[in-house]
């Protein structure tokens, strides 16, 4: 119960509140007050925050991968990543935020990533959920992404536009969102999650109104 209410706190604070730091980390500190309210912020504001979750991919590093050859041929890799996300959100009427936070957290935009349990490509799809939306090359930029996008569309329809659940979901699984009453499930994984995915999502509205 406390897990939930911790995380409820969160998202409360990341639509209320503004995340610090570059969206280029996905580190988030925690801290709490002797009232027990609970503040998240991308970098260390004082000595009450703690560490709550690390990035350990390396921003910036090159990786050998389709998606990174093909940025690279361009020269302007950033711009043709950015590009790229924003056609095919605007295909599938999905936010562009969402698309690129949720590509940062899974797997820092490596077309080759492959997940302990089996998950690959740039929006970690499993073999099951590629399989469902006709991707013969998990690890083609255009079609994991266009996939990946198409899932979380059909996600978010299902949750009423709830984000949250939709990312919980998306991690997760339905299933799992099902058998706990249509709430996130309490795995460490899931919880850790949905707030990195917000965290990077706010971080970049902030940058673009900067």
């Amino acid at each position: 119960m406390k897990t939930k209410t911790t995380l409820m706190r969160f998202l409360l604070c990341t639509a209320a509140t503004t995340l610090c730091g570059e969206a280029a980390s996905a580190d988030i500190y925690r801290s709490e007050g002797p009232d027990g309210t609970v503040r998240f912020a991308s970098e260390k504001l004082d000595a009450s925050y703690r560490l709550y979750l690390r990035d350990d991919s390396p921003s910036g590093s090159p990786a050998s991968s389709k998606w990174n050859a093909s940025a690279r041929s361009g020269g302007q890799k950033k711009d043709w990543y950015a590009a790229f996300i924003e056609k095919l959100s605007s295909k599938h009427g999905v936010d562009p935020v969402l698309v690129k936070a949720i590509i940062d957290v899974e797997s820092n935009g490596s077309s080759t990533a492959v997940s302990t349990k089996g998950a690959s490509g740039a929006m970690q799809l499993m073999p099951a959920t590629a399989a469902m939306y006709g991707v013969t090359d998990p690890t083609d930029p255009a079609q994991n992404i266009d996939a990946g996008i198409r899932h979380l569309k059909r996600l978010l329809a299902l949750y009423d536009g709830n984000v949250a659940l939709s990312l919980a979901a998306y991690n997760a699984g339905e299933g799992a969102v099902a058998r706990h009453a249509a709430r996130i499930p309490p795995y460490r994984e899931t919880m850790l999650y949905v707030p990195a995915v917000l965290a990077r999502m706010q971080a970049t509205r902030n940058q673009s109104t900067r």
